[in-house]
């Protein structure tokens, strides 16, 4: 049984924070005690000696936590590119154990933690550990969070077969307007081919968000995402929810 979801996207800039954000507020919605944690952050903003991860503050703010912000983001850097670079470029790597010390308190604290990982299942961490090795040894399925543009079908279909592959569940996939539609006919096709084709279901389609506010995050996720099916894997029914 899943005690969380480890939201991971096609590529960088596809909404991951939002559609975290989202179904964090949902879960808070429907009773569940809930944390966010985004364990690497890059692009970090400076204020003298101090890094501010932006991801990681949305997601304390989304699930009402109390904690610090360097145990809902104990890495953070401020060049903007991938964890392995940024580590280089700033002469510190990644302590994975204690993200993962980390993750195992929220884990005891709450019923279930959402975890937002750094681009895609593939960007490394250090040279031979990637987000992939992380959401395996946090132990937690999948989210998938695709854009609904022109490239969606090859690049989603690429990140779900590699996290078979590798024997990692994937729940599912969310097709995230992450920009006000366009209207063109990928946007319009390319939700329902991937029901169609992919191996794993697509759990939903979450239109553009101007509104970020709680209530429109949580309302907008209830009514676009398959919170059911969600909520079943993490061993929790309406009716178990007090």
């Amino acid at each position: 049984m899943a005690r969380g979801f480890f939201i991971t996207g096609t590529d960088t800039g596809v909404g991951k924070t939002v559609v975290t954000a989202a179904l964090i507020r949902a879960f808070c919605v429907l009773g569940m005690r809930v944390a966010g944690m985004k364990p690497i952050e890059t692009g970090c903003r400076r204020e003298g000696d101090v890094l501010y991860p932006s991801d990681g503050i949305v997601l304390r703010k989304a699930a009402e936590m109390h904690e610090a912000i360097d145990e809902i983001t104990p890495c953070c850097f401020e060049a903007p590119v991938a964890p392995f670079v940024a580590s280089e470029r700033e002469g510190r790597d990644v302590n994975v154990n204690s993200v993962i010390e980390k993750f195992n308190v929220l884990l005891k604290k709450y019923d279930a933690v959402l975890v937002e990982g750094a681009g895609g299942i593939l960007v490394p961490i250090r040279r031979d550990y990637f987000m992939i090795d992380l959401a395996r040894e946090m132990g937690l399925p999948l989210i998938v969070v695709s854009s609904p543009s022109l490239g969606t079908i090859n690049h989603t279909l690429l990140t779900v077969r590699h996290a078979l592959r590798e024997g990692i569940t994937v729940s599912g996939i969310i097709v995230n307007f992450s920009k006000p539609p366009g209207g063109t006919m990928a946007e319009e096709t390319n939700p329902d081919i991937l029901r169609k084709i992919s191996p794993v279901p697509l759990i939903g389609t979450l239109p553009y968000l101007a509104d970020l506010g709680y209530d429109a995050l949580s309302q907008t996720a209830l009514g676009a995402i398959d919170t059911k099916q969600l909520l079943k894997e993490l061993g929790w029914s309406q009716g178990t929810i007090k």
